[in-house]
């Protein structure tokens, strides 16, 4: 069962984690899921089988998508494939979701609480949240983590800012063996392994798609990067997770 977060790190391994139908009330096809973590910020894996369809929706909450598997569609904005990451706004409805001919498999997060899935013909978007919206420059996002720049985090290690301004994403790449000294967050984030492995210092070994949640002011002693190196996929919360050095 996953864990739910506490002011100590908290693991997730999907491994560890049985697939369940995502319920919906209404009785709509929907798709299996493994629930990660489940409180707020809420984080799951999900997936389509080929040319599955998903109709117009809206969630309560900024959501992050990171596809890794397949590819799917999503209403004008086009075609998504692995290396993907799409943001939305709290509110916005869009659609379809249209899974290709392999199907889709993504880790989908929202920056709240649980993870929601709001029909646009059955709900409207809340007044608060049109608000909002209203005053956003941009109502979704998405970038290849192919098309941004790295530059030297340390010795060994490279970062890319996918989204700086909300949401705040970051991908962090260390070479085989490679090192992270200890280091500590001003707010909370969530690590996911795209792929190699990581050594953590207290906490273990975290293999490709396994994840963790690291609230904010904790110390993380050391990291080591496996055989193969490590990617990792950092998300911060209210921030950009700086790296503040012990």
């Amino acid at each position: 069962m996953a864990q739910a977060g506490t002011q100590t790190p908290q693991h997730y391994r999907p491994a560890e984690i049985e697939w369940e139908l995502f319920h919906d009330p209404h009785g709509r096809p929907t798709t299996p899921v493994r629930m990660l973590k489940t409180d707020g910020p809420s984080f799951l894996e999900t997936k389509f089988e080929p040319n599955f369809h998903i109709g117009h929706h809206w969630h309560p909450f900024d959501t992050l998508y990171f596809i890794m598997d397949g590819s799917m569609t999503i209403g004008l904005e086009g075609n998504f494939v692995p290396g993907d990451v799409r943001w939305i706004k709290a509110g916005h409805a869009y659609g379809p979701e249209v899974a290709g001919d392999d199907g889709v498999r993504f880790f989908l997060m929202a920056l709240g609480d649980e993870i929601g899935l709001n029909w646009a013909d059955l709900y409207d978007t809340p007044d608060h949240l049109i608000e909002r919206l209203e005053q956003l420059p941009e109502r979704w996002g998405r970038v290849n983590i192919k098309d941004v720049a790295a530059t030297e985090l340390s010795a060994g290690c490279q970062v890319q800012n996918l989204s700086s301004d909300d949401p705040y994403i970051q991908r962090v790449q260390i070479a085989p063996g490679g090192t992270i000294a200890p280091y500590q967050h001003e707010v909370g984030a969530l690590y996911l392994v795209r792929g190699g492995s990581i050594e953590v210092a207290g906490e273990g070994l975290f293999n490709t798609e396994d994840s963790r949640w690291v609230p904010a002011g904790h110390m993380t002693s050391g990291t080591i990067a496996g055989s193969d190196g490590a990617d990792l996929i950092v998300v911060g919360i209210g921030g950009q997770a700086n790296f503040q050095w012990a």
